[in-house]
Protein backbone atom coordinates (compact mmCIF):
# COMPACT_ATOMS: atom_id res chain seq x y z
CA UNK A 1 0.00 0.00 0.00
CA UNK A 2 1.50 3.35 -0.65
CA UNK A 3 1.56 6.26 1.37
CA UNK A 4 -0.76 9.08 1.30
CA UNK A 5 -0.51 12.19 -0.88
CA UNK A 6 0.11 15.33 0.92
CA UNK A 7 -1.05 18.47 -0.53
CA UNK A 8 1.56 21.20 -0.23
CA UNK A 9 1.68 24.41 -2.28
CA UNK A 10 4.00 27.18 -1.67
CA UNK A 11 3.24 30.30 -3.15
CA UNK A 12 3.54 34.52 -2.63
CA UNK A 13 6.73 34.44 0.54
CA UNK A 14 5.76 31.09 1.39
CA UNK A 15 9.06 30.01 1.42
CA UNK A 16 9.92 27.85 4.52
CA UNK A 17 13.09 25.82 5.69
CA UNK A 18 11.06 22.34 7.17
CA UNK A 19 7.99 20.60 6.73
CA UNK A 20 7.35 18.39 9.52
CA UNK A 21 5.59 15.18 9.04
CA UNK A 22 4.34 12.44 11.05
CA UNK A 23 3.67 9.20 9.04
CA UNK A 24 1.18 7.20 9.89
CA UNK A 25 0.08 3.83 8.11
CA UNK A 26 -2.44 2.69 8.86
CA UNK A 27 -4.59 5.37 8.86
CA UNK A 28 -3.81 6.48 13.16
CA UNK A 29 -0.74 4.17 13.50
CA UNK A 30 2.78 6.00 13.54
CA UNK A 31 4.65 4.08 10.18
CA UNK A 32 8.07 2.83 11.65
CA UNK A 33 10.74 3.96 9.87
CA UNK A 34 13.38 2.75 12.00
CA UNK A 35 14.64 0.22 9.14
CA UNK A 36 14.23 1.73 6.51
CA UNK A 37 16.24 4.26 4.12
CA UNK A 38 14.71 7.36 3.07
CA UNK A 39 15.29 9.49 0.03
CA UNK A 40 13.67 12.58 -1.06
CA UNK A 41 13.95 14.59 -4.20
CA UNK A 42 12.24 16.68 -6.35
CA UNK A 43 10.64 15.76 -9.15
CA UNK A 44 9.65 17.45 -12.60
CA UNK A 45 6.39 16.41 -14.48
CA UNK A 46 5.68 17.74 -17.68
CA UNK A 47 1.92 17.77 -19.09
CA UNK A 48 3.92 16.00 -21.92
CA UNK A 49 2.55 12.44 -21.17
CA UNK A 50 5.56 11.23 -23.47
CA UNK A 51 8.38 13.07 -21.04
CA UNK A 52 9.16 10.83 -17.74
CA UNK A 53 9.43 12.44 -14.42
CA UNK A 54 13.14 13.05 -13.36
CA UNK A 55 14.49 13.85 -10.42
CA UNK A 56 16.09 17.26 -10.60
CA UNK A 57 17.51 17.74 -6.78
CA UNK A 58 17.37 16.34 -3.65
CA UNK A 59 16.62 17.57 -0.30
CA UNK A 60 17.62 16.80 3.56
CA UNK A 61 15.30 14.43 5.74
CA UNK A 62 15.76 14.44 9.43
CA UNK A 63 14.23 12.02 11.43
CA UNK A 64 12.69 13.10 14.21
CA UNK A 65 11.30 10.14 15.84
CA UNK A 66 11.33 7.43 12.89
CA UNK A 67 9.92 5.02 15.33
CA UNK A 68 6.82 6.92 15.85
CA UNK A 69 6.96 8.37 11.46
CA UNK A 70 8.29 11.50 13.00
CA UNK A 71 10.63 13.44 10.14
CA UNK A 72 10.93 16.81 9.21
CA UNK A 73 12.13 17.59 5.17
CA UNK A 74 14.47 20.65 4.70
CA UNK A 75 13.92 22.68 1.54
CA UNK A 76 16.80 25.18 0.80
CA UNK A 77 15.98 28.69 0.08
CA UNK A 78 18.28 28.16 -2.99
CA UNK A 79 15.85 25.20 -4.08
CA UNK A 80 12.87 27.17 -3.57
CA UNK A 81 14.45 30.04 -5.48
CA UNK A 82 15.28 27.79 -8.38
CA UNK A 83 11.74 26.82 -8.35
CA UNK A 84 10.31 29.70 -8.59
CA UNK A 85 12.50 30.57 -11.05
CA UNK A 86 11.07 27.97 -13.33
CA UNK A 87 7.61 27.62 -12.55
CA UNK A 88 5.67 30.58 -13.30
CA UNK A 89 2.39 30.29 -11.79
CA UNK A 90 0.04 31.86 -9.10
CA UNK A 91 0.10 35.16 -11.51
CA UNK A 92 -3.36 35.29 -13.09
CA UNK A 93 -5.43 34.86 -10.20
CA UNK A 94 -4.13 37.60 -8.49
CA UNK A 95 -4.44 39.81 -11.82
CA UNK A 96 -0.46 40.30 -11.83
CA UNK A 97 2.20 39.54 -14.89
CA UNK A 98 5.60 37.45 -14.07
CA UNK A 99 7.72 39.48 -14.53
CA UNK A 100 11.28 38.45 -16.30
CA UNK A 101 12.75 37.43 -12.96
CA UNK A 102 9.70 34.73 -13.68
CA UNK A 103 9.40 33.66 -17.33
CA UNK A 104 12.95 33.47 -18.24
CA UNK A 105 14.22 30.25 -17.62
CA UNK A 106 17.47 30.06 -15.52
CA UNK A 107 19.86 28.12 -18.02
CA UNK A 108 21.43 26.33 -14.76
CA UNK A 109 18.22 25.27 -13.62
CA UNK A 110 15.88 22.49 -15.49
CA UNK A 111 13.01 22.98 -17.85
CA UNK A 112 9.88 23.98 -16.71
CA UNK A 113 7.56 21.31 -15.40
CA UNK A 114 5.00 20.86 -12.61
CA UNK A 115 7.50 20.18 -9.61
CA UNK A 116 6.41 17.52 -6.34
CA UNK A 117 8.53 16.93 -3.41
CA UNK A 118 8.71 13.19 -3.60
CA UNK A 119 9.40 10.88 -0.87
CA UNK A 120 10.70 6.91 -1.28
CA UNK A 121 10.88 4.39 1.34
CA UNK A 122 13.07 1.81 0.74
CA UNK A 123 13.37 -1.37 3.37
CA UNK A 124 13.05 -5.55 3.17
CA UNK A 125 10.52 -7.99 4.84
CA UNK A 126 11.21 -11.23 5.90
CA UNK A 127 9.11 -13.71 3.18
CA UNK A 128 10.06 -17.10 4.74
CA UNK A 129 12.57 -19.58 6.29
CA UNK A 130 14.74 -21.02 4.44
CA UNK A 131 15.07 -25.08 4.97
CA UNK A 132 17.68 -25.80 2.28
CA UNK A 133 20.08 -24.25 -0.07
CA UNK A 134 21.53 -26.72 -2.44
CA UNK A 135 22.32 -27.60 -6.08
CA UNK A 136 19.87 -26.03 -8.45
CA UNK A 137 19.71 -26.75 -12.70
CA UNK A 138 22.61 -27.78 -14.14
CA UNK A 139 23.96 -25.19 -17.02
CA UNK A 140 26.96 -23.79 -18.59
CA UNK A 141 28.61 -20.42 -18.06
CA UNK A 142 29.44 -18.30 -21.02
CA UNK A 143 32.97 -18.95 -20.41
CA UNK A 144 31.88 -23.07 -20.90
CA UNK A 145 31.95 -23.97 -16.87
CA UNK A 146 29.36 -26.38 -15.72
CA UNK A 147 27.94 -24.90 -13.04
CA UNK A 148 24.35 -25.06 -11.18
CA UNK A 149 21.89 -22.86 -10.15
CA UNK A 150 21.44 -21.87 -6.05
CA UNK A 151 17.84 -23.38 -5.31
CA UNK A 152 16.16 -22.39 -2.27
CA UNK A 153 13.73 -24.37 0.16
CA UNK A 154 11.37 -23.03 2.38
CA UNK A 155 9.84 -24.44 5.43
CA UNK A 156 6.46 -22.20 4.45
CA UNK A 157 5.42 -20.72 0.67
CA UNK A 158 7.55 -18.19 -0.13
CA UNK A 159 5.03 -16.23 -2.16
CA UNK A 160 7.63 -14.90 -4.59
CA UNK A 161 7.47 -13.26 -7.89
CA UNK A 162 10.10 -13.73 -10.99
CA UNK A 163 10.69 -9.89 -10.34
CA UNK A 164 11.02 -10.19 -6.41
CA UNK A 165 14.04 -8.22 -5.69
CA UNK A 166 15.88 -10.62 -2.63
CA UNK A 167 18.43 -10.67 0.01
CA UNK A 168 19.65 -14.10 1.99
CA UNK A 169 20.44 -13.51 5.81
CA UNK A 170 21.44 -16.19 8.51
CA UNK A 171 22.25 -18.86 6.61
CA UNK A 172 25.82 -18.91 7.58
CA UNK A 173 27.46 -18.51 4.92
CA UNK A 174 28.93 -15.74 4.11
CA UNK A 175 28.60 -15.92 0.09
CA UNK A 176 24.78 -15.79 0.73
CA UNK A 177 24.66 -14.10 3.41
CA UNK A 178 23.81 -9.95 2.95
CA UNK A 179 24.38 -10.44 -0.83
CA UNK A 180 21.98 -8.20 -3.04
CA UNK A 181 20.34 -10.19 -5.25
CA UNK A 182 18.23 -7.04 -7.01
CA UNK A 183 19.96 -7.73 -10.35
CA UNK A 184 18.62 -11.33 -10.62
CA UNK A 185 15.52 -12.81 -11.75
CA UNK A 186 13.85 -15.85 -10.26
CA UNK A 187 12.87 -18.94 -11.17
CA UNK A 188 9.48 -20.41 -9.28
CA UNK A 189 9.50 -24.12 -9.20
CA UNK A 190 6.69 -24.67 -6.60
CA UNK A 191 5.16 -22.50 -3.49
CA UNK A 192 8.05 -23.36 -1.46
CA UNK A 193 11.11 -23.61 -4.11
CA UNK A 194 12.38 -21.31 -6.50
CA UNK A 195 16.35 -20.57 -8.46
CA UNK A 196 18.17 -17.55 -9.05
CA UNK A 197 19.00 -16.47 -12.02
CA UNK A 198 22.41 -15.91 -12.74
CA UNK A 199 23.15 -12.53 -14.63
CA UNK A 200 26.60 -13.15 -16.25
CA UNK A 201 29.29 -15.37 -16.73
CA UNK A 202 27.39 -17.84 -14.71
CA UNK A 203 27.21 -15.60 -11.07
CA UNK A 204 25.88 -16.23 -8.83
CA UNK A 205 26.15 -20.06 -9.15
CA UNK A 206 25.84 -22.62 -6.28
CA UNK A 207 28.84 -22.97 -4.03
CA UNK A 208 28.06 -24.66 -0.86
CA UNK A 209 24.51 -25.66 0.89
CA UNK A 210 22.84 -24.38 4.12
CA UNK A 211 19.76 -25.71 6.47
CA UNK A 212 18.67 -22.63 7.85
CA UNK A 213 18.63 -18.54 7.18
CA UNK A 214 15.38 -16.29 5.89
CA UNK A 215 14.32 -15.02 2.59
CA UNK A 216 13.37 -10.88 2.48
CA UNK A 217 12.28 -9.34 -0.42
CA UNK A 218 12.63 -5.38 -0.96
CA UNK A 219 9.97 -3.33 -1.78
CA UNK A 220 9.71 0.48 -2.00
CA UNK A 221 6.63 3.13 -0.91
CA UNK A 222 6.41 6.31 -2.42
CA UNK A 223 4.60 9.16 -0.72
CA UNK A 224 4.15 12.24 -3.52
CA UNK A 225 4.29 14.72 -0.75
CA UNK A 226 2.88 18.10 -2.68
CA UNK A 227 3.12 19.80 -5.93
CA UNK A 228 6.10 22.61 -5.52
CA UNK A 229 4.35 26.01 -7.28
CA UNK A 230 7.06 27.71 -5.88
CA UNK A 231 6.51 31.84 -5.95
CA UNK A 232 9.12 33.22 -3.49
CA UNK A 233 8.55 36.97 -3.36
CA UNK A 234 5.88 37.62 -5.74
CA UNK A 235 4.78 41.01 -4.32
CA UNK A 236 7.75 42.85 -6.38
CA UNK A 237 6.03 41.78 -9.69
CA UNK A 238 4.55 44.58 -11.23
CA UNK A 239 0.33 44.57 -11.70
CA UNK A 240 -0.81 44.58 -15.35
Amino acid sequence: MALDNIAVTVREGDSFDELHLIIEKPWGTPHDLSNSVLVADIRRFFNDSTTPASAVDSFGIVELDASAGKIALKLSSRQTEALGRNVPLGYTERGTRPSGLALSLDTTDELQGSYLWDLREYFSTTQAAISSISAGTAFTTTGGVAANKIQITTSVPHNLAAQDQIILSGTGQSVYDGVDFNANNLSIISNTVFEIEPTTAGAPSFSVGATQGSVSVYKEDTLAIGTLEVLPRISRDSVS
